[in-house]
């Protein structure tokens, strides 16, 4: 598996691997992705500005996707019923979208660690992320991978979040 900035020539690709991720959500009971987010203008806005990668096998199939930025997130700087750790600059991890075929299959670790890579060129120690209060797959994914819970957010369109951050070693 590669993790590589994505292209617009992905973009047929990635749209197919979030509407099966809506569907997921969905089936799972996640009211997360249900108003038709991320769009496909938010994910070439994502691509142009450098913010989008995606995770291919050999045959340059893609498997996944995930926008990471390092130029901090508006919604991050209110948090409530807990608070972030630092003021440090931080990466952020958005619009993480796996195959459902890839699920389950250390798609998602293997995103994590290119982010904490990506962080290390850096020089950057933390990595902030947010996820629906039901989305339990993404939950036990942050904590098995050393997220800790540290309040809530609200998105600019008022619904709430869950609030994680990483602190790399």
């Amino acid at each position: 598996m590669k993790i590589r900035p994505a292209q617009p020539s992905d973009i047929e690709q990635i749209m197919c691997i979030i509407t099966d991720a809506q569907l997921f959500l969905r089936d799972c009971g996640v009211d997360q992705w249900q108003d038709g987010y991320p769009t496909i203008e938010i994910i070439e806005a994502d691509i142009e500005q450098g913010y989008l990668y995606v995770a291919e096998n050999n045959s340059a199939e893609v498997l996944a996707c995930a926008a990471i930025s390092f130029d901090g997130e508006p919604t991050y700087n209110i948090i409530h019923n807990g608070e972030w750790p630092n003021d440090e600059p931080y990466a952020v991890i958005h619009r993480m979208a796996i195959r459902a075929t890839m699920r389950g299959k250390g798609v998602a670790k293997a995103i994590f660690g290119f982010a904490e890579e990506l962080c290390r060129e850096r020089d950057i120690q933390n990595i902030r992320v947010d996820t629906h209060a039901d989305n339990r797959v993404m939950q036990h994914t942050l904590s098995r991978l050393g997220y800790n819970r540290t309040g809530e957010i609200t998105l600019t369109s008022g619904a709430p979040r869950t609030a994680y951050i990483k602190i790399l070693d």
